[in-house]
């Protein structure tokens, strides 16, 4: 090798390591960061996706990089399911007490000396419509995708039946309470529907206790015990009319002359009815005769009183001893069933309680009403836009998924979604099979069927042909005959 191409070998080289060093800079530079400063995202368009510290510098408030952090683990803090569930209790303590003040001490009918409103009703409205726009919220970002869905899932929970009825009474009330304001009568009739209203909030602050372990399967004991409940009371309800008509009939209502110390009315009218039948009837269950027995004993000899006694005798044995006990040993089995499955229904309302306050407000109402209207004016906005304009809807919508602590949990989670997919295939395959083998077997038969129908029509038809040629042949002997007898006749003559 001469020396000009080692010159020129030497000069290459040394083009190609200035260029390397340089490239190696700028590699260095992307990939090693100084400690003083923040990360940044330069593999997310690569599919990388960053952990959860990451999450404690973006988005940035705020140049300094320490306080940024803070900031971020102040947002975190509050965002977390316990911080909610603990600001909605409490803000739900604030709100009962405060309603139970109100409906006690200043619910009155407005007067000169007596504001129209006092500032607990003030704040007991706007807590109310903070939790109505909380609930359409809830119901909103709900996973069912048609509004059919979203309201089946919504409407089979109880206590969020209770707060539609709460929400209803509460504004009937606020209705009533101020355009029924004129005596003090009227008046009552919105002081009875907000005293209603109450007790059923008051009832529903039991979805509250859902997150105690040891407690929470028993709001599930108590749900399904109000349907043993409702059977129990459609008997109930047709055992006392039957005692109470009859009863009635051969006491009271004949004999009502007698009974003027204890105010029998016999009007034809809903209040007297029930008064008379339904109410003290009602109590016998609970062992209040009031005045049935006293009645009765006044006039011990008469017909009507015997048979009243008997019939009493027999009422008190049927509800109070048999369907009473029916209906605890109902009640029993009810209550087995759900200890014995204790941990699966813990496991659901956990899923429950993650799922609902995942979507809701990290603050207490009425603050998060601010929150709650800008949630649901930019999902409207979006719905609008991907429509109307056929444009791509919310990228920072938030998506639930359940990601478990174990990773070990995902194989068995994949396994168990695999294994109940290949079963429920499975069976309709072989649902599918039951009913190709049922209809080709039926089409089989109504084949066969159509065949010996088709055989039987074509040896009917021939039958006809020969009946028909027979009676022909017939016809036509006969013909013959007499057409011989005439010409012997003519011969003789």
């Amino acid at each position: 090798m001469s020396s000009r191409e080692v010159k020129k070998n030497m000069k290459n080289f040394y083009r190609d390591f200035q260029n390397l060093r340089k490239n190696s800079k700028v590699l260095l530079s992307n990939f090693y960061e100084p400690k003083d400063e923040s990360l940044t995202r330069r593999l997310q368009p690569y599919g990388i996706n960053y952990s959860d510290a990451y999450t404690l510098e973006y988005p940035r408030y705020t140049k300094i990089l320490s306080l940024n952090r803070y900031m971020h683990r102040v947002k975190n803090f509050h965002q977390a399911l316990r911080m909610k569930y603990f600001y909605h209790c409490l803000s739900y303590i604030v709100f009962l007490l405060l309603f139970s003040y109100m409906i006690l001490f200043n619910f009155q009918l407005p007067t000169d000396k007596i504001p129209s409103i006092h500032w607990t009703e003030i704040v007991t409205i706007i807590l109310v419509s903070s939790m109505l726009i909380e609930e359409i919220h809830c119901f909103v970002s709900m996973d069912n995708l048609s509004f059919p869905g979203k309201c089946f899932n919504y409407f089979r929970n109880l206590f969020k039946i209770m707060a539609i009825v709460g929400f209803i009474l509460f504004y009937v009330g606020l209705v009533l309470r101020f355009t029924y304001t004129t005596t003090d009568e009227e008046f009552f009739a919105a002081r009875i529907v907000m005293a209603i209203d109450l007790e059923i909030w008051w009832l529903r602050s039991l979805s509250f206790i859902i997150v105690v372990r040891f407690l929470g399967p028993h709001i599930v004991a108590i749900g399904k015990m109000l349907k043993d409940l409702a059977f129990f009371m459609c008997i109930i309800a047709i055992v006392m009319t039957g005692y109470g008509v009859a009863s009635r009939a051969m006491a009271y209502y004949p004999n009502a002359n007698r009974f003027n110390e204890t105010g029998i009315s016999t009007e034809f009218n809903g209040r007297d009815i029930f008064r008379q039948i339904a109410y003290p009837v009602y109590y016998l269950m609970y062992g209040e005769f009031g005045t049935e027995l006293d009645d009765l004993d006044t006039n011990r000899d008469e017909a009507w009183s015997i048979s009243t006694h008997v019939l009493l005798a027999v009422h008190m044995l049927f509800v109070n001893i048999l369907l009473t006990n029916l209906l605890i040993a109902m009640f029993s089995k009810r209550f087995d069933q759900v200890y014995e499955d204790t941990q699966n229904i813990w496991h659901t309302q956990q899923y429950i309680f993650t799922r609902e306050y995942y979507t809701r407000a990290p603050f207490f109402p009425p603050i998060s009403l601010i929150y709650d209207m800008y949630y649901l004016c930019r999902l409207t906005f979006f719905n609008i836009r991907r429509v109307c304009f056929k444009k791509s809807a919310d990228p920072r919508a938030k998506t639930f998924k359940m990601i478990p602590i174990n990773k070990s949990c995902v194989k068995d989670w994949y396994q168990f979604e695999g294994a109940s997919t290949y079963e429920y295939a499975h069976q309709e395959v072989k649902a599918s099979k039951a009913v190709l083998m049922t209809s080709s077997n039926g089409s089989d038969s109504r084949c066969i069927e159509k065949r010996e129908d088709s055989n039987d029509s074509v040896n009917d038809s021939n039958n006809n042909i020969r009946q028909i040629q027979d009676d022909l042949a017939k016809l036509n002997q006969s013909f013959e005959d007499i057409k011989g007898q005439l010409k012997t006749l003519i011969e003789k003559s």
